[in-house]
């Protein structure tokens, strides 16, 4: 069972990078650039059912892969 967790900050949360990224681009000119949000995403094989792998990769996600303070995270099933 492949899934994908993909982690980003929370709503609210600042992200330098993604600000420094948005500038760049809105002075290449390209105005209409309104916000730019990035994250990070790792493809994790569980051989397990896939109810039991979502279960041992949100707990991943949990206490590894996110910090729960300023990130959010989302597990989808990759085909």
């Amino acid at each position: 069972m492949k899934l994908r967790v993909f982690v980003s900050f929370r709503k609210g949360i600042l992200d330098p990078e993604a600000e420094a990224i948005k500038k760049i681009i809105v002075d290449m000119g390209h105005k209409n650039i309104i916000k730019i949000s990035k994250g990070s995403f790792f493809d994790i094989e569980v051989n397990k059912s896939e109810k039991d792998s979502k279960k041992i990769v949100k707990k991943i996600s949990q206490e590894v892969l996110s910090n729960p303070i300023i990130e959010n995270f989302t597990i989808d099933v990759v085909d």
